[in-house]
């Protein structure tokens, strides 16, 4: 595949590197999802607005969010600080199409710890319980709100749930398997239900607009939607959200290891991760939200810039993506090179 696009001639060495991946059967086509980071500019926008309080209870705004949960904040749901980090009894991965019978299991369910006790990465619940909240909120799911506030607004070509005409633009996964699997009998944040790259590009997937793994756009909407934020910190530019109330849901949260992860993730209150290493390139107030396989985004406020990778081809892994990686830490050496 020929990678195809302009850039400044500065820039090239990027592009050659890119187009490398492909050379070098790393990379297939570049164009699906980072869909929690995507939703949290959701969030970022109610804040703004004063829909919401990330302080606030989740039964202030969903009074039936019972069960050993009245005492859950929303700012631990967005910091995957709540407990319900998994489903605790069997479901398929069509069950995650029936978004009522899902919600009506997250409200039953009895949390794993105290809200802050602890940080296990919601993989699979985290859309779900943040998309409940806005429909509380707004009366609108996520798809028409992002659609209403972002989509058409900023003309991002990002969706969740996808329209008859978008079929035409999408290519499906391919899962680059390197370990071996590993049984675990115990339902854990991923493989309740199982992993299945095949249902993923189905038509039926595509359609559901699942939250948090079911969001699917382009390399650039992502990084339009990091450019915005980063702005909004750099310039207080208020496309999304002011620079005082930003920096006030940005902070950490009170632990760092995830234990579903099993590494060391600073999580923000607002469900951006912060630090990222060279994942977020150079500078440690950039902020932003990987995907499993590989793919990313984030804004750097100090260069004022967002950036984006997606892939095709996915490592089924959280950790950095050494092709996305490449590209970022060229791109600094560049930028610093020519400042």
């Amino acid at each position: 595949m020929q990678v195809q696009g302009t850039c400044e001639e500065k820039f090239l060495a990027i592009k050659n590197i890119f187009q490398q991946s492909f050379d070098d059967k790393e990379e297939y086509g570049a164009g699906f999802s980072v869909s929690k980071g995507i939703y949290a500019s959701c969030v970022a926008k109610l804040i703004q607005e004063k829909e919401i309080d990330i302080e606030k209870k989740v039964k202030f705004y969903w009074p039936e969010f019972k069960n050993n949960k009245e005492n859950i904040l929303v700012k631990n749901i967005l910091s995957h600080q709540s407990g319900l980090y998994r489903f605790k009894k069997k479901i398929t991965n069509d069950d995650l199409l029936d978004y009522n019978k899902i919600i009506n299991i997250l409200e039953k369910q009895i949390p794993d710890h105290l809200p802050g006790e602890k940080t296990y990465y919601h993989a699979k619940t985290h859309g779900y319980l943040v998309e409940n909240l806005i429909r509380k909120i707004t009366q609108k799911n996520l798809k028409e709100f992002f659609d209403e506030n972002f989509s058409k607004k900023y003309e991002l070509n990002f969706n969740f749930g996808f329209k008859k005409n978008d079929f035409s633009h999408v290519s499906d996964l391919i899962e680059n398997v390197i370990e071996p699997k590993i049984v675990n009998n115990d339902f854990d944040a991923f493989n309740n239900p199982e992993h299945d790259t095949n249902f993923y590009n189905s038509k039926k997937w595509r359609l559901a607009g699942i939250p948090s793994m079911g969001g699917h756009g382009s390399a650039l909407a992502v990084a339009k939607i990091y450019d915005l934020l980063a702005n909004d910190i750099k310039s207080n530019n208020k496309n999304i959200i002011s620079k005082k109330n930003f920096k006030k849901i940005l902070q950490q949260s009170t632990t760092s290891l995830d234990y579903s992860l099993n590494l060391p993730i600073k999580w923000s209150y607002s469900g951006f991760i912060l630090r990222g290493g060279w994942m977020f390139g150079k500078n440690k107030e950039a902020f932003g939200h990987n995907g499993f396989g590989g793919s990313l985004g984030f804004a750097d406020p100090i260069e004022g810039i967002g950036i984006a990778y997606i892939t095709r081809k996915i490592n089924s892994t959280m950790k950095a993506d050494i092709r996305a990686v490449s590209l970022i830490k060229k791109f600094y050496e560049i930028l610093d090179y020519t400042n």
